[in-house]
Formats: C-alpha cells, structure tokens, sequence
C-alpha cells in the first residue's frame, strides 16, 4: 500500500444494500437543478453502493440535458461505447450559440472588463440612465442572461456567476418595480453558480455569497403573490439547497442555520419533504450553539417520526424522548452508515461521533448525580481507559461542574434545579409550530370533506 494513502473498502453486495436504504438522492433529486445532480451522482459512484453502470447511464442521461458534451462523450468512452455523431453536431451548434450570444453583449462586456464602468453602474437612479450612458440597447442588458445560462450550461459556473451579478446590480436600478420571473430565475442561476464554485464563505465583509442568495430568495417568497402551492414548492428547493451551503461549508452562516432550523423551514419540511428531518438532526448534533434549540425541535422531530425516521432521528429521540441510553447508542452506530452513503454528512462522521457521544454525556449526566465510568464508557462505546481521558478533558474544555473520583471511578456531578422561571418558558414553547399544523390538518380535512361531497 502506498504511504500515505488509505486501502479503498471494497464493499460486498450485502453491505452495499444495506447502505442503499440510507440513500436519500431519489428524494431530492426532484428538487435540484442537474447540475447540482451531477454533482451527488459523483458522489455516489465513488461510494460504489450501486452499480458503476448505473451511475455512469443516469450521469450520461443528465449530462445530455446540458451543453457539457465533452464530459458526454467521456462517459461514452467510460461505458466502452462510441459517442453518437449527433453529440458532435451538437458540440458545434453549442460553439456556434456562444460565439453569436456573446457578440450580441460584446459591447456590455467591454465595459464589465473596465472596473471605473462597473463602479459607475451602481451611481444611476435608473435603468434607461445607464442605458443612455453607456450607449446600450436594453435587448443587450437581456441578453446577459442568455450567454450567462449559456455559459452555465456548458459548466462554466465562474464566469456564468459573474455575469448574472453585473446583471442582478444593473437591474436593482429599478428597485422600484416589482421583481420579474426572469429577475427571480437570475438569483437562482447566482445560487447555483455559488454552490458549484463552492463559495460559501465571504472572502471580506460585503461581498455577496450563497447563504446571502438564499435569504433574497427566501424574502422574495415570504412577500411574493404567487400562489400557495407554488411558493410551498420553491421554499422546499430552497431548502434543499440550502444544504450545500450549510454542510459543505467549513463554518455555515450562523443566521443559515436560523434560517433552516426556524418554525416556517421546519413548517415546510413537514408538509413537503421530511425527508430533510434528517439534516435538521444532523445540525442539532454538529453544531454546538444550537444546544438551546435541541429540546423543542426534537419535539418536532418525534411529532413527525411516523413520515420520516432514521438513524439520526432516532438517535435524538432515543436520547431526548424515550431518555434510552442503550437505543441512543445502537443508533449512533447506525449512524455510521448513514454518513457514509450521505453525500451532505459524509464527511462529518467524526465531528458528528464525537458530539453525539457528548450529547449522551449530557444528557446522562443531568439524571445521574454520580456516573461509573465503565457503565457510560458503554452508553459511548469506548473502553473505560478511554473513556475516562475524554471525560477529564470534556470536563476541563466544558468546565462543566464535576469531579473524576478515579478511586470509586466514578464522575460526580453538582446538580442545580431549573427556576420556576425557565420551567414555564420550557412549556409554553412550540405553539407557533403547533398552531400552523393545527391549522394545516384542519385545512387537509375540509379540502378532503368538500372532495367527498363533490
């Protein structure tokens, strides 16, 4: 083996099923643009959990919904197969779209390349303003959009991200007027381009990234006058794209995961995709600043466990609803395989151990005044040795009012009763949420008594 370099597990058929049920990607997939399904379907074939054939006709398939046809013609050659002669037709009349798009806004670029124009841009009260200034067509300001798809298409997300917005910050001229479905569909195309380019941190203060995207959409849609359904729709592909720039981001936007973890998100996911209770879980455990809201949204969690649950769901409801330290655990190492299949939590597995197991601790630790290390070195699945380490250094970094009794090897912990005060708030939590799924069913049952009288 070469140093350095871990041997690949090579997976038999039975682990691979055994994987595949914690598959989510045929629920999602109907709420991701194709190139966002591209990129989980890499995913998947380097999980190998299906077969590599598979893989390779459902990327074709959706690489032949774009402009990507060099890529096409790989997976051909991949699947040992001669591309068609229609894909380099195509290829030309793809050339042949760029060249005649980007001549049409020739004149538009030759002043985004000049950074004096650009900053100019943004002094005009109005969009004929700078049309005049400038000497433009607005067809040609319209026709930004189109080499931008264009370019998107063909897989170039920089470029493509770039020019829808100089596009978005030409059109915010008239701010005034209501936002069109083009407009709209340009802060999407920004959100996707940001997502494929991976950037979801700021590089300095002011500059525009995915979760900024995602609260002009989600704004957008709290004050739209679409009709209900559609805006459920669009919130539930927010919300599933919202999990790229959550969970592949080094440090997630605190006010994204308000944003997702809040009562109208978790509304959302339970009327339309619970699958994503699993993600809703997964940010309660790797993201320690949420410890406030663990309580309340794991009520929600249990609320709707017969639509959804998992491993990671159970694990919560294991610990914080049934209070079963030998369930929590047998889920935590379910737990396991799911991250591994996840194209999201694949690599946060050993974030997401290590706080679990503290979650365990906790929690334990609030019922027992004093611990034996080897009893929750098995609630843990850890040797007491080992257990006792993490323990003192959990103690030390939590400061966390114990003491290891390394005679009787035991933690004692110092107890303080929660206020009248807190007790009260503690139960008067949830009647929002529970006031809109009071109101939901009520509104599912008249839909279903006027269909049976009809």
């Amino acid at each position: 083996m070469t140093e350095g370099k871990e041997a690949k597990e090579v997976l038999t058929p039975e682990q691979a099923q055994e994987l595949v049920k914690y598959d989510l990607s045929t629920k999602m997939v109907p709420f991701l643009d194709r190139h966002l399904i591209i990129y989980m379907f890499n995913f998947l074939q380097e999980m190998e959990i299906y077969k590599t054939e598979d893989i390779n006709r459902a990327l074709l398939k959706m690489l032949a919904e774009t402009n990507m046809i060099d890529l096409a013609m790989e997976m051909y050659a991949t699947l040992g197969e001669e591309a068609p002669e229609s894909l380099n037709q195509r290829r030309e009349e793809v050339l042949q779209q760029l060249q005649d798009s980007r001549e049409k806004v020739l004149s538009l670029l030759e002043i985004l390349e000049d950074e004096d124009k650009v900053q100019k841009i943004a002094t005009f009260k109005s969009m004929s303003e700078l049309c005049t200034a400038f000497e433009l067509e607005v067809d040609v300001i319209e026709g930004l959009v189109h080499y931008a798809k264009l370019q998107f298409d063909c897989g170039n997300y920089t470029l493509s991200g770039e020019l829808l917005k100089h596009y978005r910050s030409m059109m915010a001229q008239d701010s005034e007027r209501p936002m069109t479905t083009r407009q709209f569909s340009c802060i999407w195309g920004s959100l996707a381009s940001f997502i494929l380019n991976r950037e979801f941190e700021a590089p300095s203060p002011g500059v525009e990234m995915a979760a900024d995207v995602i609260f002009k959409i989600d704004e957008f849609l709290d004050n739209t006058k679409m009709a209900k359904k559609e805006v459920l729709l669009q919130k539930t592909w927010l919300l599933h794209w919202a999990l790229f720039a959550i969970f592949n981001a080094d440090k997630p936007d605190a006010k994204l995961l308000d944003f997702f973890l809040n009562e109208k998100s978790l509304s959302v996911i339970s009327l339309s995709c619970p699958h994503l209770f699993r993600y809703v879980g997964a940010c309660l455990i790797l993201q320690k600043r949420l410890k406030h809201l663990v309580k309340d949204t794991v009520w929600i969690v249990h609320h709707e466990a017969a639509c959804y649950s998992d491993p990671v769901t159970r694990f919560l409801l294991a610990l914080y609803v049934d209070v079963d330290f030998d369930e929590a655990q047998q889920e935590l190492q379910k737990c396991a395989q799911v991250c591994k299949v996840d194209f999201f939590l694949n690599r946060h597995w050993a974030e997401f151990e290590e706080n679990a197991r503290l979650l365990i601790f906790e929690t334990y630790c609030r019922i027992h005044q004093c611990i034996n290390i080897r009893m929750i070195a098995s609630k843990l699945n850890m040797e007491a040795e080992e257990a006792e380490v993490w323990i003192v250094k959990l103690i030390q970094n939590a400061k966390l009012d114990a003491r290891i009794d390394s005679e009787k090897s035991r933690v004692v912990m110092s107890k303080a009763p929660a206020s009248v005060y807190q007790q009260v708030i503690e139960k008067t939590k949830n009647l929002s949420f529970r006031s809109t799924m009071l109101l939901s069913n009520l509104e599912k049952r008249e839909k279903e008594l006027k269909e049976a009288k009809a």
